[in-house]
């Protein structure tokens, strides 16, 4: 009788760690902040903002050195996976002066074919009330009127800065992924400062 008390205990030990070992090498979390703590940069830190979209949430986490940008799944009903991580760091502008905005895009090919993209923001400048993204083309041309630039991009989001963040999460086409031109907008639509 000890015999099979012992065999199921070391039977239910080592399934135990097995799990366990499935569940820190896989990216599956049974609860978020485990999922936010132990995916990269695998640091403690602060959420300081969220925005849940459907079934997935992008957070913002500070760390002693950088922000952290991730986006986090519920798969299968009841595990968070992290799909997306990316670091916010300053933009080189073209217009505006050095150091007003961070950001940061990341895109990942999902099974519909479709990327899934996430897009955020910071700013410290009082003055940046919205951050407008789109893909239009700078090259030749900077354009500084909001219905033009809607015309000539295929991607054109207007993200709202609270307490100096916005995000956004998208499902694009691989032709609509990318060259993105961020411009920061004042409270009268003027731009002050635009970037890559």
């Amino acid at each position: 009788m000890y015999r099979k008390i012992i065999r199921r205990s070391i039977l239910l030990i080592v399934l135990l760690l097995l799990i366990n070992y499935l569940f820190n090498n896989s990216g599956f979390y049974i609860t978020e902040s485990k999922a936010i703590r132990d995916s990269y940069p695998y640091k403690n830190g602060d959420v300081i903002y969220e925005k849940e979209y459907e079934n997935k949430k992008i957070i913002i986490l500070k760390t002693s050195d950088v922000n952290y940008v991730k986006l986090i799944g519920f798969k299968l009903g009841m595990f968070y996976h992290v799909s997306n991580i990316a670091e916010l760091y300053f933009m080189t502008p073209l217009i505006g002066k050095e150091g007003d905005i961070k950001r940061t895009w990341s895109a990942s090919l999902n099974s519909n074919e479709l990327y899934e993209t996430m897009i955020a923001v910071e700013s410290e400048n009082p003055e940046i009330k919205r951050v407008i993204v789109s893909n239009d083309n700078i090259d030749n041309v900077i354009l500084d009127d909001l219905e033009e630039i809607k015309e000539n991009s295929t991607v054109f989001l207007e993200l709202k800065l609270e307490d100096g963040f916005a995000t956004s999460y998208l499902e694009l086409y691989s032709k609509d992924v990318g060259g993105f031109i961020f411009r920061g907008v004042n409270e009268k639509g003027e731009i002050i400062t635009l970037g890559r």
